[in-house]
């Protein structure tokens, strides 16, 4: 009898003080200070070609064009959360002619926003390696934001001529990251 009596004060005790235990509320307001800062990335132009290749017909091609079209920012989540942009172009020149990498970016009708990147030519068929990154943020990134097209044109600069027996390369690629802060709008 004694131990069912220290039992059921026990079970008593033990009950009251879990129910009348410390338990913080659970504060929902702090989902509006959610925030994520994703990066994505992906590749924006691939070349290689060897130095025979800019010629057409025994004549120099001096400058190649390309261009791609661009509706990533149709999207209004992308627009409306995209901080910051980074266009990276790495390049080889094993060739002894330098070149200049032109892209323009334009909207529906003009260009918004245009920069260049350049090579120097390679002596002795060494290989000449250069990294440029353009950034976006602020206005250029708002010019980034209306861009519907990108054209890129490649130009040879003045040098020795190229023929079929000109040795060497140029190699170019490029990479673009995307930085987007999400939070404020879930």
């Amino acid at each position: 009898m004694v131990k069912e009596v220290i039992v059921r004060i026990c079970v008593i005790v033990c009950t009251t003080v879990l129910l009348c235990s410390c338990v913080e509320d659970i504060d929902f307001d702090q989902t509006k200070e959610f925030e994520i800062t994703p990066v994505l990335e992906s590749s924006l132009i691939f070349f290689d070609e060897s130095a025979n290749r800019f010629l057409d017909i025994g004549n120099e091609i001096i400058t190649i064009q390309d261009f791609v079209i661009v509706d990533l920012f149709d999207d209004k989540f992308v627009v409306d959360n995209l901080i910051k942009a980074e266009f990276k172009f790495e390049s080889v020149n094993t060739i002894n002619r330098a070149f200049e990498l032109q892209v323009d970016l334009y909207d529906a009708t003009q260009l918004q926003h245009t920069f260049t990147v350049f090579q120097e030519a390679s002596s002795n068929n060494n290989e000449n390696s250069t990294t440029y990154i353009e950034n976006f943020e602020y206005n250029t990134l708002a010019a980034l934001k209306r861009t519907k097209v990108l054209v890129f044109t490649l130009r040879i600069l003045s040098g020795p001529p190229i023929n079929q027996d000109t040795l060497g390369r140029i190699q170019l690629k490029s990479l673009v990251a995307f930085y987007f802060k999400i939070g404020d709008s879930l």
